[in-house]
Parts: C-alpha cells; sequence; structure tokens
C-alpha cells in the first residue's frame, strides 16, 4: 500500500470518528437511531484500519473475521486482541434484534475510547510497514 493509500483511509477512519463523537455530543432525546448510527460509524472505522494494516502488508482482501484472525500476525498480539474484542462487542451491537435494547451513551464512550486508542497504534503498525 502506497502512502497516499495509507493517508487517504487515514483520513477516512479519522472522519469517522469524529462523527461518532460528535453524535455522542450532542443534545438528544433518549432512544432514537442515533447509538446505533453509532456503532456502525466505530465498527467500520475498525475494520477498515485492519483492512489497512494487512495490505499494507500485501494480504489479500478477505472478510473482516478473517482479518481479524490474521492481525497477530502483523500487530502487537495484545492490540489485535483488544482490536478482535472490540469488533465483537459492537457486531454483537449492531446486528440486533427490535426488542433489544440499544446501547447506553456510557457504553458508546468507552468503545469510542477503545476504538480511537486501537485505531492509532493498528495506524503505527501501517508507518512501520511502509518504512
Amino acid at each position: 500500500m502506497d502512502s497516499a493509500t495509507a493517508t487517504a483511509i487515514q483520513d477516512e477512519v479519522a472522519e469517522r470518528l469524529v462523527f461518532a463523537n460528535g453524535l455522542l455530543s450532542a443534545v438528544r432525546l433518549p432512544g432514537g437511531i442515533w447509538p446505533r448510527c453509532c456503532v456502525w460509524l466505530l465498527r467500520t472505522a475498525l475494520e477498515r484500519t485492519v483492512s489497512a494494516v494487512l495490505r499494507s502488508h500485501d494480504e489479500p482482501d478477505t472478510s473482516p473475521r478473517t482479518d481479524l484472525l490474521t492481525l497477530p500476525l502483523y500487530a502487537d498480539p495484545r492490540i489485535a486482541s483488544a482490536t478482535s474484542r472490540l469488533w465483537e462487542a459492537l457486531t454483537r451491537v449492531a446486528n440486533h434484534q427490535d426488542y433489544e435494547l440499544a446501547p447506553t451513551a456510557a457504553e458508546l464512550r468507552k468503545w469510542h475510547t477503545e476504538a480511537v486508542r486501537t485505531t492509532t497504534a493498528l495506524f503505527a503498525e501501517v508507518d512501520t510497514a511502509a518504512r
């Protein structure tokens, strides 16, 4: 992956994280679709980051679940494990049933913080691979 592509992906991920933060920070009525939107933004930001790490090592494009299984080969195992746990939590909430409660603002804030920390650490892996 060339540096221009890596930068474009980093910008896209940052934009998703900023927008998710905006959803968390806005004054809103309880309920609504904003919690699910926030989850999808966080999950897709995480997926794009994991994909960028693997593409920087010339791994083929695969499903997010397969990417997460491959991630420990190229990233710190602790970061890879944290990424996988976060993705699983976000996926569980994103693939909800109508009778299930939406995540709370506190849960979303925790996941957002983890997503920022994880994507930052993973993009450091991309920068290292580019050298």
